[in-house]
């Protein structure tokens, strides 16, 4: 048995409601709050639908009761809804021993086109387009852009574009307008991707006498379609000449192109990096620290070996030649 594998945990509830808790204070605390779906997500796994549906509930009421009397609005509650639905999306992927990469990816496209629906709803009702009504909000938040522009000239080398755009609530809004779609895609993307990959772990080594279909490594063979290159193409084409050739939305929609499939690609060469240290037999700390240092120092370089592995299939290179090869 290897000696990561570890005995069907006790589930307790004290464990259960720890689940439901940090799925909350993790939601609240900004940088890590990426991680947020995966307690939600396990406690399904471990406890069943009902317990794990209802501690994502309970979780709910505090996160609204919390975000009422502290800070007296609902963003954070807003927040902590979609963590709920990535949670327990997550958790009928798996229950459904539904493919993961496949899974994935129809609940983000899902997710999303759900937002998108919902947002412009919204904002028709408001009888406002969408610069307008994102211009009245920013005006309404005349004090917190304030506080922006503090901070950005107190700060080293302060960005005169950025306090220019702050003292411009229109320029700030088309601007909003241009990058959000691409943003909130990739973020959606990349909260599921690792929280998928964290609960196939956990569920693996947490349950280690089961034979699961699916674990982890389908998510490290992430392989994108070979038919995608020539859309990748054209969004190098239109980001770098649509300007030239045409409106210049172009050029937005060109960028917009490469970062949502520089994603995958860079999920694909993520599984490739991940075979590679494999090869190198680098374990432990020191995996987990060139992990981190590769996402954090160069994603663009682990996207674009994503890329070329669709021609020169680097994984049958960390091949360990025997004494009779």
């Amino acid at each position: 048995m290897s000696s990561d594998v570890m005995p069907n945990p006790q589930l307790s509830f004290g464990r259960l409601a720890l689940l439901g808790l940090s799925s909350v204070v993790l939601s609240a605390s900004f940088i890590m709050s990426i991680f947020a779906p995966f307690p939600v997500a396990l406690s399904v796994i471990m406890y069943g639908r009902t317990k794990g549906y209802a501690v994502g509930l309970v979780g709910a009421a505090l996160c609204f009761l919390i975000t009422s009397l502290l800070f007296k609005e609902q963003v954070l509650f807003g927040f902590y809804l979609c963590v709920l639905l990535f949670g327990f999306g997550i958790a009928e992927i798996l229950n459904r021993n539904v493919k993961p990469v496949k899974g994935l990816v129809i609940f983000g496209l899902s997710f999303l086109t759900l937002l998108g629906v919902l947002g412009t709803t919204f904002v028709k009702t408001q009888n406002v387009s969408v610069e307008e009504y994102i211009v009245k909000q920013l005006e309404q938040s005349g004090d917190r852009l304030e506080e922006q522009k503090k901070l950005i000239q107190e700060s080293e080398g302060s960005n005169i574009e950025a306090l220019a755009m702050l003292d411009n609530p229109k320029l700030l809004a088309k601007e909003f307008i241009k990058t959000f779609p691409v943003y909130i895609f990739i973020g959606v993307f990349i909260m599921l991707w690792f929280n998928t990959f964290m609960v196939l772990k956990s569920r693996r080594l947490l349950f280690a006498g089961n034979d699961y279909a699916h674990s982890e490594h389908d998510l490290l063979r992430f392989q994108v379609p070979f038919a995608w290159v020539p859309l990748l193409i054209i969004g190098l084409v239109l980001a770098i000449w649509g300007g030239d050739i045409g409106p210049a939305w172009l050029e937005v929609a060109g960028l917009g192109i490469v970062k949502c499939l520089g994603l995958f690609y860079f999920f694909q060469g993520f599984g490739i990096l991940s075979d590679l240290l494999s090869f190198l037999g680098v374990l432990g700390f020191w995996r987990s620290m060139m992990v981190m240092s590769a996402i954090l120092l160069s994603p663009s370089l682990i996207a674009a070996a994503g890329l070329f592995d669709n021609w020169f299939e680097f994984r049958k290179y960390f091949v360990k030649k025997t004494k009779n090869d």
